[in-house]
């Protein structure tokens, strides 16, 4: 009999080693549940409205390349977007927690740059804002929000997941 307590003893530790080594495996990754739908709705959007008129003068993506300047902002929105983007489909295609914060962050980051580039477009001199710049701001927010959402919705699992 003290034999078998001795491996309980020893097993326990490795036991309780190996599930949590599980538990946080599992906790990095999320199920963005319907949310997926808005995402990619979303990914979609923003991937058109580099494509419409930022201007009267110009295309997201010509303002993204450098071949038109419309200023700072503008360009710095783009570059932005550009990775908040890319940060999306990352995530949303591995579902992977930390790149999920990432998109979060970076479209944050470029929900807050599209209003400076909107507002930056609206005192200029020749005033001129495009479909394609709003429908960027519109769906770059939606992007924020919802993978705000899901961040914060995987948050608190990873508070509860106590082994040992």
């Amino acid at each position: 009999m003290s034999e078998r307590r001795t491996s309980r003893t020893v097993a326990a530790p490795e036991l309780s080693d190996e599930l949590t080594r599980i538990a946080w495996r599992v906790e990095r990754w999320i199920d963005p549940g319907p949310a997926a739908v808005v995402v990619g709705a979303a990914l979609a959007a923003v991937s058109a409205s580099l494509l419409m008129p930022w201007s009267v003068r110009a295309d997201g993506w010509q303002i993204l390349t450098g071949h038109v300047d419309m200023g700072p902002l503008p360009r710095l929105f783009t570059i932005v977007v550009v990775a908040g983007l890319i940060a999306s489909a990352l995530a949303l295609f591995t579902r992977y927690w930390p790149l999920a914060w990432t998109a979060a962050t970076a479209c944050g980051i470029g929900a807050l740059s599209g209003l400076w580039a909107v507002w930056s477009r609206q005192t200029a001199a020749g005033a001129d804002i495009g479909p394609g710049l709003v429908v960027t701001v519109l769906a770059i927010s939606v992007l924020f929000v919802t993978w705000a959402w899901i961040v914060v919705a995987a948050g608190p699992r990873a508070a509860t997941v106590r082994i040992g």
